[in-house]
């Protein structure tokens, strides 16, 4: 541990030398807002030591506050990134984009081990499906091997991967690791099937990289999305296989799912639906009692084959209340997992409080229970039914594994 403490900290001392350092107002004000970061860890986390031993959370707090004096604010909240995601759980983070933040304007996916751009903005189309080998001279690779230490939203190997798909955009990180420069634009080299091409790309907005999600829209299986009344999910009815598909994208309140079941079920019985698919991929969390509200809106309808007809998809974004239900589904659903496995651990600790730094306002956010929804220890639901998609499949618009499950039901 003592070597990984050592070895963060030099990171962020490699950092551009663009970077001001703070001046003795600002040490003293990271000081104290270093002194309340413990203290809240300390006092605040359901367990905060479960991973990290508190005499290495000192040693890393104490090794920060000593070399205020060589850093730049962007370093400090580097270290602040490694301290939290040492402390071992994916719901205790600093959250860097808290303050002012910009994003290199793509949206990247890997595809076995090789990672994508999914999409990006007009100027830079040329790029769209293109691997990423390297951003100014580092490998995806290497990058791979520094970011880790410092991703927020981890619980596991898959929620690793997922969340270094995202902060890879995150200029502020990588200008902290010393990877891009302040003020210059980051040289991106890509191979597409004509060979490599780069690119000098310089970062965006937060507004104009929210706009960015994926430019392959899904064709097939052809999906009509239905507004039942509960924000962040839709129902497509496949007539053909009488399979009711649920895309659950994100989470509704309960009240917002209880509110129109009555109506969902009409729905449902008029359509003579069958099978049942609830789909996580993707889904970072939120209530997982609204999922359970849905369960119990769906659990009366006697139409659905309940031994052999339901399923439920997870990725490697499938986290937090996503993965609970996950779990919860197989249970109480009888419901078999397809994808690939979820980025959420089934024993986790879970439901964050945020707090604010007095001085930066950065935010942070700490565990305040813990969940053990297994019996066996496991880092993830793993599928009973693993399907990874394929780039292939992707770039054309057909869904690997919602087209696998629906052939599976098919032969019911």
């Amino acid at each position: 541990m003592r070597q990984v403490l050592r070895g963060l900290l030099f990171t962020c001392m490699t950092a551009q030398a663009d970077a001001a350092l703070l001046n003795q107002a600002q040490q003293q004000a990271w000081l104290e807002d270093i002194n309340f970061y413990a203290r809240q860890v300390k006092t605040q986390h359901i367990q905060p030591f479960h991973t990290l031993a508190e005499s290495d959370f000192d040693q890393m707090i104490s090794a920060l506050k000593a070399q205020l004096g060589a850093l730049s604010e962007v370093q400090v909240e580097v270290q602040l990134m490694a301290i939290s995601r040492a402390i071992g759980d994916g719901h205790s983070n600093y959250l860097m984009m808290s303050g002012k933040h910009q994003h290199f304007p793509f949206r990247f996916k890997f595809f076995g081990e090789t990672l994508r751009v999914v999409d990006t903005i007009p100027e830079h189309r040329h790029l769209l499906g293109m691997q990423l080998r390297e951003i100014n001279g580092v490998s995806v690779s290497e990058l791979y091997k520094q970011l880790p230490a410092f991703l927020p939203g981890v619980d596991n190997q898959f929620s690793e991967q997922s969340s270094f798909e995202y902060y890879l955009t995150l200029h502020k990180l990588l200008f902290g690791l010393g990877i891009v420069e302040e003020k210059s634009p980051a040289l991106f080299r890509f191979t597409g099937e004509e060979g490599d091409v780069s690119a000098k790309i310089s970062p965006v907005s937060m507004r104009e990289f929210g706009k960015l999600s994926s430019a392959y829209v899904r064709s097939e299986p052809k999906l009509s999305a239905l507004d039942i009344g509960m924000p962040g999910i839709s129902l497509s009815l496949l007539d053909k296989s009488k399979t009711a598909y649920f895309d659950f994208a994100s989470y509704p309140t309960p009240e917002q799912v209880m509110s129109h079941c009555d109506a969902l079920q009409a729905r449902l019985k008029a359509a003579g639906s069958r099978y049942l698919i609830i789909d996580f991929r993707g889904n970072r969390g939120g209530n997982f009692y609204a999922g359970l509200a849905l369960s119990a809106c769906l659990l009366p309808l006697d139409q659905f084959d309940w031994m052999q007809g339901v399923y439920v998809l997870s990725d490697g974004a499938t986290f937090s209340a996503a993965m609970s239900n996950t779990v919860q589904f197989k249970q109480i659903l009888n419901a078999r997992v397809a994808g690939t496995p979820t980025g959420g651990d089934p024993n986790h600790f879970a439901e964050n409080s945020v707090y604010s730094l007095p001085n930066s306002g950065r935010r942070f956010s700490l565990s305040k229970r813990y969940y053990p929804f297994s019996d066996v220890q496991s880092d993830a639901v793993y599928p009973d039914i693993q399907i990874a998609p394929s780039w292939e499949d992707y770039r054309q618009g057909k869904d690997t594994v919602l087209n696998e499950v629906l052939a599976q039901l098919s032969s019911l």
